[in-house]
């Protein structure tokens, strides 16, 4: 599995682009609930806020529209809340204005913005990142794929290259994937390191595949977003209806894709399944 595109060749005419936490990998409330949110509280000294933070942390992450956006943004949006309710976190307006300026939300980015401005508050959300970073890292050995994941990876490489395009860190994707023999099923994967999941979409297309021949596999509006942003069809992995999900993709989305009946109605459908699902 390559990690570079410069490592990578088009073998196929169609292209499955598929996210990995909370779609592949089941890892998403873990790393929400037991990571990111703990670390936040601790870094930026909100114990006096934790439950509103960590009730907040949980609606934003797992059960709203706003499902699988950035790190990065949730911490905006979470300090966002705090003002709501008259806490004002020192260095908060930094942190929102290169969250919302910057070209990609990334940790070299990040280290690149904490070198031009010396933002304290920027410190302190890189020193998150990293922390973040390492407790994931030690934690690996306990995430698993969900159920038929590896059964579905195996039949859409069989007929089309497959792209890893996460926002989670790479060498973490790697490392997950590999443990449990799922490299096998996927040519190349962008992290958050590259940037955005519409940018890694856009490379990809780059190398030749026709835009409905395309499709971007996720459990989030925001995956969906980036699939619209390049006229690629998108198939949902539901939260908390995962196996089924993937039938559904094997048995539904797939065959429609290859045979190019996967129209635009299938497409709200699709779409409105997943709104249903996240509450929205």
């Amino acid at each position: 599995m390559a990690n570079l595109l410069t490592d990578f060749t088009k073998k196929r005419e169609f292209l499955a682009c598929i996210d990995s936490d909370g779609c592949v990998m089941n890892t998403v409330r873990v790393k929400h609930m037991d990571v990111f949110c703990p670390e936040l509280i601790r870094t930026f000294s909100l114990e006096p806020y934790a439950e509103l933070v960590t009730e907040a942390w949980e609606e934003i992450n797992l059960h709203s529209i706003t499902r699988g956006i950035s790190r990065f943004e949730s911490v905006m949006l979470i300090f966002d809340r705090l003002k709501n309710h008259g806490v004002e976190v020192p260095g908060s307006e930094e942190i929102a204005s290169w969250v919302s300026t910057s070209s990609e939300l990334s940790t070299a980015t990040l280290k690149q913005e904490v070198v031009l401005t010396g933002s304290l508050a920027l410190r302190k959300l890189q020193q998150w990142n990293a922390t973040c970073n390492r407790r994931i890292q030690a934690l690996e050995p306990t995430f698993e794929p969900f159920v038929g994941v590896e059964n579905s990876l195996r039949q859409l490489h069989a007929v089309a290259d497959v792209a890893v395009v996460s926002a989670a860190n790479e060498s973490a994707i790697a490392s997950e994937w590999n443990r449990y023999g799922l490299a096998r099923h996927a040519d190349v994967i962008f992290g958050q390191e590259v940037g955005s999941k519409a940018n890694s979409i856009a490379t990809m297309l780059t190398c030749g595949y026709e835009s409905r021949k395309v499709m971007m596999v996720g459990d989030s509006m925001g995956d969906a977003q980036a699939a619209a942003a390049n006229g690629v069809a998108f198939v949902p992995i539901l939260p908390g209806r995962e196996a089924e999900s993937w039938r559904r993709l094997q048995e539904e989305a797939l065959p429609k894709l290859l045979h190019g009946t996967f129209r635009q109605a299938y497409q709200a459908e699709l779409l409105a399944a997943l709104r249903s699902a996240l509450h929205g």
